[in-house]
């Protein structure tokens, strides 16, 4: 290139449109849907995010800069979606996370806008991505409705076994985003004490099982420790706590960037992780914690998205056995280093996944008429 020649501009990026709405009081929710912000934000490309009515502390405990717009209206947000595709600047993220389409006007209704404005942004020239979606419902209008929704996806990854089957089509798996932090081991397999307990206050439980439970974990040395990571769990939490004597992280008035500080620190010197709930369990495999999944009755959530990834004990909500093993003869700590191999290989995976994505994003706006080609 000669001086006199000008240098060739660089094309300009696409607005990504994505959501962080979400259920408000879930830490999990923050860190999935944060994770594919970071992604998204390390293309460089400017991003609408839709809020809803997330309250300001869930919000505030995104990473975010100048780069990132939130938006609380669904119509304003909508409205801007079309602005920026009418002058062939949008390209959209789906948010990670579960998706019920069901038979009620709602569910439906929800498909089809969804169904427009991927169509509406492929026409265009820009790209439509999802990673770490998983879906569940019965409803056979709104899941033909996805059918044609993910055919014109260019990158459409679920996090579990169980979508494809229920989609009825062939799709890309990938662990859960949550994976894709690595906060290494903060202690060695030896010294790890503390088992974190986590479980869903909306879901029966076995108070006397539990109690076994906990007094085996104490005569093996051990530290039982209930964590709170969802904040509508905080009452069963308080209240087992105390009948228990156990310590408890408890949300109380917390913010969530506090919460969420306070929750790993109590991970990072955990051994194990005991729960019901799929991010506490990732949390804890996040810092090396062996992860023991309360199978709740009817539901595949946690089998099917952890055990492609990680090897996974499993209890009942009676905690009567671990795997058909008694809970004094299980090795309830000390499994760190298994975990850590299989954290990292979850990670290399998410990677691969990223690399994907991150092109896809960065790929030039296309004239109209390459478009129409």
């Amino acid at each position: 290139m000669t001086l006199s020649q000008p240098r060739p501009s660089r094309p300009p990026r696409r607005t990504v449109f994505y959501s962080v709405a979400a259920q408000w009081d879930n830490l999990g929710d923050i860190e999935i849907r944060n994770a594919a912000l970071e992604w998204i934000r390390g293309t460089g490309s400017d991003v609408i995010a839709y809020s809803g009515s997330m309250p300001e502390a869930y919000v505030a405990a995104f990473d975010t800069d100048e780069q990132v717009r939130f938006v609380e209206n669904a119509v304003q947000y909508q409205a801007l979606l079309w602005y920026f595709l009418l002058r062939r600047r949008a390209s959209m993220v789906f948010a990670p996370g579960p998706q019920v389409f069901g038979p009620s006007v709602k569910a439906m209704g929800k498909s089809l806008v969804n169904l427009l404005n991927v169509t509406a942004v492929r026409a265009s020239g820009g790209s439509v991505l999802a990673v770490g979606r998983s879906l569940r419902g019965r409803g056979r209008l709104a899941r033909r409705i996805e059918v044609a929704v993910v055919a014109m996806f260019q990158l459409y990854v679920v996090r579990d076994t169980r979508s494809a089957a229920v989609l009825e089509r062939v799709l890309v798996n990938a662990p859960d985003l949550a994976f894709a932090h690595d906060f290494g081991q903060s202690a060695s397999g030896g010294t790890r004490t503390d088992v974190v307990i986590s479980l869903r206050g909306d879901r029966p439980i076995s108070v006397d099982g539990l109690s076994a439970v906990v007094d085996v974990i104490r005569s093996k040395g051990l530290r039982p420790l209930f964590v709170t990571q969802v904040k509508r769990d905080d009452e069963q939490h308080r209240s087992l706590a105390e009948q228990f004597g156990v310590s408890a992280v408890l949300w109380e008035n917390h913010s969530h960037s506090d919460q969420l500080t306070r929750a790993r620190s109590a991970y990072a010197n955990a051994g194990a992780v005991v729960s019901n709930r799929l991010h506490a369990l990732i949390f804890g495999i996040q810092h090396g914690a062996a992860p023991i999944a309360v199978l709740d009755k009817g539901s595949d959530k946690l089998a099917s998205t952890l055990r492609p990834w990680v090897t996974l004990r499993t209890t009942s909500p009676d905690f009567d056995s671990v795997d058909g093993l008694a809970w004094m003869s299980t090795e309830v700590v000390g499994l760190a280093d298994g975990v850590a191999t299989e954290s990292e290989r979850a990670r290399i995976a998410l990677a691969k996944v990223e690399g994907q994505f991150v092109r896809l994003l960065n790929s030039p706006i296309k004239r109209a008429t390459e478009v129409r080609n």
